[in-house]
């Protein structure tokens, strides 16, 4: 079955049945909650390059994210943009390209899911990893993600550290975390 499928409006704006869960996409996501508890918190973010979020959903992540690095540094790609926010670019991320290319100091590739989407997903990661400059950062799935994709050696491959969340748990506020959350995540960042 196609991960198209997937790519719908109505799969994930307008079913939010299907995604609460994951608070549809709130100040409660796990994905908010780690831009707050722990990427604002990192002190050595590139001055310079792009702040970007793959996957925007109702921006309220993006927003967090504008709050702190400010509305210029930031751009989010989602395939919809329902509420009209200034820094979402519209684009269907399989078809990023060199044309797309950006200095990106942050990405958290929030595209889609591993289980229903990781061709997207793992598309996104190549991209955004490639774009990435010396010192910046990746937040995303180690290799404990479901659809088994070596995402640890892909990064290591492409001239990253990978900082596992449960080997760097003590220095953030990653106390309410579910652990599922410290298992599975990492950041990278470009030597």
């Amino acid at each position: 079955m196609s991960e198209k499928q997937f790519y719908s409006k109505e799969y994930w704006y307008d079913s939010p049945e299907e995604h609460s869960d994951v608070d549809n996409y709130g100040k409660n996501y796990y994905g908010y909650q780690i831009l707050e508890k722990v990427v604002l918190q990192l002190q050595d973010i590139p001055k310079d390059g792009y702040i970007v979020l793959l996957g925007t959903n109702r921006c309220v992540a993006l927003d967090l994210l504008c709050d702190h690095f400010g509305r210029d540094r930031c751009i989010g790609y989602d395939l919809h943009n329902p509420i009209g926010h200034e820094c979402v670019i519209e684009k269907d991320c399989m078809e990023l390209s060199k044309a797309d290319d950006i200095p990106i100091a942050f990405c958290h590739n929030d595209l889609g899911s591993f289980p229903k989407t990781p061709e997207l997903k793992i598309y996104g990661q190549k991209w955004a990893a490639k774009n990435i400059i010396k010192g910046g950062y990746f937040l995303g799935r180690n290799n404990l993600n479901s659809a088994k994709f070596k995402s640890e050696e892909l990064m290591h491959d492409m001239g990253f550290e990978n900082l596992h969340f449960k080997d760097i748990q003590d220095q953030y506020d990653m106390k309410n975390f579910d652990p599922s959350w410290i298992e599975g995540h990492m950041l990278s960042r470009k030597k």
